[in-house]
């Protein structure tokens, strides 16, 4: 896969001023970074969800007994090592998929859940971010419950 970003960073990398680092990738010998420390580097970035990578401190810091420790599935059907649900996990028996939120401290499922990488946090699916107001808001329709209902919206909701 062709890495889209590469950054000019004169502060190290370390934040999301970081181009490479904001869209979640390790910086590289085609950054022009300087005293690089993106926290992405030296990771393959494939084999953790939105959530592991927007904590990679965390899953940095984890210890192997808690990489080795198992977790139930809320379908029920099986237990699962973190190291394993750090990506989307498979069940083997019900084949839906999930993942660990480090958001929620918990096992979610992936079509119930997603993590905005504009907020940092993970979501219920019935939320959305909202590119007007710049946060995640509640419900499947417009408009977004942080914006005035005399937005850009108020014509496709039929909002005087």
């Amino acid at each position: 896969m062709k890495k889209e970003y590469n950054c000019n960073c004169k502060s190290g990398c370390k934040n999301s001023r970081c181009s490479c680092f904001k869209n979640l990738e390790p910086c590289d010998d085609k950054c022009g970074c300087v005293e690089c420390q993106n926290p992405l580097n030296g990771i393959d970035v494939k084999k953790y969800s939105t959530c592991a990578l927007q904590n990679i401190a965390t899953v940095k810091a984890l210890s192997q007994e808690k990489l080795d420790e198992e977790y139930e599935l809320p379908c029920g059907c099986e237990k699962v090592q973190l190291k394993n649900l750090l990506n989307e996990y498979e069940c083997k028996e019900c084949r839906t998929e999930y993942w660990y939120s480090f958001c929620l401290n918990d096992v979610v499922q992936d079509d119930c859940t997603w993590h905005c990488n504009r907020c940092g946090e993970c979501r219920d699916w019935r939320e959305w971010h909202c590119e007007r107001c710049n946060k995640c808001t509640y419900g499947v329709t417009l408009p977004c419950q942080h914006c005035d209902k005399k937005g850009p919206y108020r014509d496709l909701i039929g909002i005087c």
